[in-house]
């Protein structure tokens, strides 16, 4: 029987609520592997990914007392990584690493994508448009480029919903004038790449 079939959530809750030394390292032992593969895909940085982690394990600890979980433990810890996650990229300093997943992910829909960045400073010229933007629209474009929900987006930010669209809509307005001024020849493919993967419904 595997470890985690062992404890139920409710148990594991009123362990750690009642002080029990024993609790915190078995938390470890049953959620550490999944949180840090998911801190890793995203951040793709070893010393960023377990320090995220950590934060979570000591954060849980520290605010035992007054834990109030709704849903699973499981999904409590991940939902807590996601919005650390959104904090930490909203920061306008990570905008690029954000860019650079947006690029790949318009790579694996087109692979003439790649022969572009590869012959041009598209790359470039994104990168500087993006830092051009005003704050909320720079936290909003680079959280939708890693794929967080408008809704969650907007809750993590303080924002409507609505807000978050008509950030994301001119953000992409903006980088298209740019685009086609500096690369007139790539314009309109990757406008419509760049529209597929930003504006989808979620």
């Amino acid at each position: 029987m595997q470890v985690k079939e062992l404890h139920t959530d409710e148990s594991l809750i009123a362990r750690l609520q009642n002080d029990d030394p024993a609790v915190f390292p078995l938390l470890f032992t049953l959620y550490w592997k999944d949180l840090y593969r998911a801190a890793y895909n995203r951040l793709s940085d070893q010393s960023e990914a377990e320090d995220m982690v950590q934060d979570i394990f000591t954060d849980i600890w520290e605010r035992r007392y007054s834990l109030e979980i709704n849903t699973s433990l499981k999904n409590y810890l991940h939902s807590s990584l996601k919005f650390r996650m959104i904090r930490m990229l909203s920061r306008a300093n990570l905008h690029k690493k954000a860019l650079e997943h947006l690029l790949y992910r318009m790579s694996e829909m087109e692979t003439t994508i790649l022969d572009v960045l590869a012959t041009s400073d598209v790359e470039r010229t994104l990168s500087q448009a993006i830092s051009s933007f005003p704050e909320n629209m720079r936290k909003v474009f680079t959280l939708r480029s890693e794929d967080y929900t408008i809704k969650e987006i907007a809750e993590a930010l303080g924002l409507a919903e609505q807000t978050v669209k008509n950030n994301v809509t001119e953000s992409l307005r903006r980088l298209k004038m740019v685009l086609h001024k500096e690369h007139p020849d790539v314009t309109n493919s990757f406008y419509t790449l760049l529209v597929v993967v930003l504006l989808k419904s979620k």
